[in-house]
């Protein structure tokens, strides 16, 4: 389906019971609170919070947004019928025909309804929630950023969190190697500001794309033109000339200073790994120039709380398999990727077939930052965590089945990420990959298991199903 905007999005939200609309919450801790508390239900709805305390009526915030199959699914275009194993099958199969549709430029879009610039920006006339207990001050982490690199022009648009400093100033993390931050050095090595523009509400196949990690010059935009099946429509902004979603809710442009112009402390922010890895560090400033923004405008939120996934189909796991069998790998059948965990299903081939793909796991772009890579038998479900727990506790010898390989890519949020490491900028940790395999030189004669043949288990249920639904 085609959404014109985050608005159209909403409404077909709404229409389905997926959406509860809450007024009179605050920014300090209650949206993260409530939002938390909505991401653990089973039915979890969409939240769109209104009327909230110290802000205009019609300045919005919408959670949990995708936090659930049904919404998931819609935005990917996946059948809800299918099991997550398969819905992840299809959506790894349609990458593959990935044609990309490039931006169409307007002149004139909904964001340019109200402009400030200058003096008159404000941002605390927007909310700016604190999400959880412990963060440095109050965030807006669901965006979609854009940068221009100052050499080839290819335009990237990457998803970063931002911490409010003042009236017109910010600080962001982005990630060590990021595209965002390649494009932000080679403006400061060349004695200038890096020019950014930042929406902090988009449609919701623009927001998935710009935290996908796409090749370096493979345009965001257009990605996102082939997920939702239509051209996103762009606009230049008013204080720079980069091409900004026309249909976008509220877009800041700036400039991010050279960390010898000026740095603030940025965070603790709660990550997703359910700590506060990062800590509080220094990071460059962003000084915001003009805001753009709707009438009513309604900004994402989506923070990292424990127990809460993006889903399935964003996750890294589908685009850590098309790297396998990139590298020429067969007969992977499926990768779940969660937790910076990466668990492989294969049907082993080959002496070493798993140890190849674990390996080619950590290796590639998609499954960095990861801790444990597990490979598993064709008969086991990997997004299915007690069958994964079972092959592992009974096909894994730990004397022979264990390696640890070291000084692998990691980050300075890794919360075990050693003190004098992170002082020192070594953002290098260990992976343990654990073969959860039966051995293949002997795995005819490994021990067969209880379970019911797929033939007998489908015939059963069609014949006795309907005594268990």
């Amino acid at each position: 389906m085609i959404f014109t905007d985050l608005r159209h999005y909403i409404s077909t939200l709404e229409q389905l019971g997926q959406l509860q609309v809450i007024e009179g919450a605050s920014c300090e801790l209650e949206i993260g609170a409530i939002t938390e508390m909505a991401t653990s239900r089973e039915n979890s709805p969409a939240v769109l919070f209104d009327a909230i305390q110290g802000h205009r009526k019609g300045f919005r915030v919408l959670t949990n947004f995708l936090a659930h199959k049904t919404r998931e699914r819609l935005v990917y275009g996946v059948d809800e019928n299918l099991t997550d194993s398969e819905a992840v099958k299809h959506w790894k199969n349609k990458l593959k025909t990935v044609a990309p549709i490039e931006p169409k430029e307007v002149a004139d879009g909904p964001v340019k309804e109200n402009i400030m610039q200058g003096d008159g920006v404000d941002l605390s006339q927007f909310p700016w929630p604190r999400w959880h207990q412990r963060d440095g001050g109050p965030y807006i982490c669901a965006t979609a950023a854009v940068t221009r690199d100052p050499d080839s022009g290819y335009i990237n648009v990457g998803s970063y969190r931002y911490m409010l400093l003042g009236k017109n100033k910010i600080v962001a993390h982005i990630g060590s190697g990021h595209h965002g931050d390649v494009i932000r050095k080679k403006y400061w090595a060349k004695g200038k500001p890096c020019p950014t523009a930042i929406s902090l509400g988009q449609e919701p196949a623009l927001f998935e794309t710009a935290g996908t990690n796409l090749s370096w010059g493979v345009s965001e935009y257009g990605f996102a033109g082939w997920m939702r099946g239509a051209p996103v429509e762009v606009t230049k902004g008013v204080s720079s000339d980069l091409p900004i979603p026309a249909n976008a809710e509220v877009v800041l442009e700036g400039e991010m200073l050279a960390p010898e112009e000026g740095m603030q402390i940025e965070g603790p922010f709660g990550e997703m790994s359910g700590y506060y890895g990062g800590g509080a560090r220094p990071a460059p400033v962003t000084i915001i120039k003009s805001v753009l923004y709707r009438n009513n405008p309604i900004i994402l939120g989506s923070p990292p709380f424990l127990g809460a996934s993006r889903g399935i189909l964003s996750s890294r796991g589908i685009l850590i398999w098309n790297e396998l069998e990139g590298l020429g790998i067969p007969n992977i059948i499926g990768v779940n990727y969660s937790w910076g965990m990466t668990i492989i299903a294969i049907k082993q081939a080959y002496p070493g077939h798993a140890m190849r793909a674990a390996h080619g796991a950590l290796g590639g772009t998609a499954g960095y930052h990861g801790r444990f890579v597990i490979v598993v038998d064709d008969d086991i479900d990997p997004f299915d965590l007690k069958d994964v727990m079972w092959a592992l506790a009974t096909r894994c010898d730990p004397e022979s089945s264990l390696d640890v390989c070291r000084r692998i890519w990691s980050y300075k949020i890794d919360p075990r990420l050693a003190k004098d490491k992170k002082a020192a900028g070594d953002y290098t940790g260990a992976a343990a990959i654990i073969d959860a395999c039966r051995p293949y030189h002997w795995i005819d004669e490994f021990p067969r298991t209880t379970k019911i043949d797929e033939e007998l288990l489908k015939a059963t249920e069609e014949k006795w199903g309907k005594y268990f639904k």
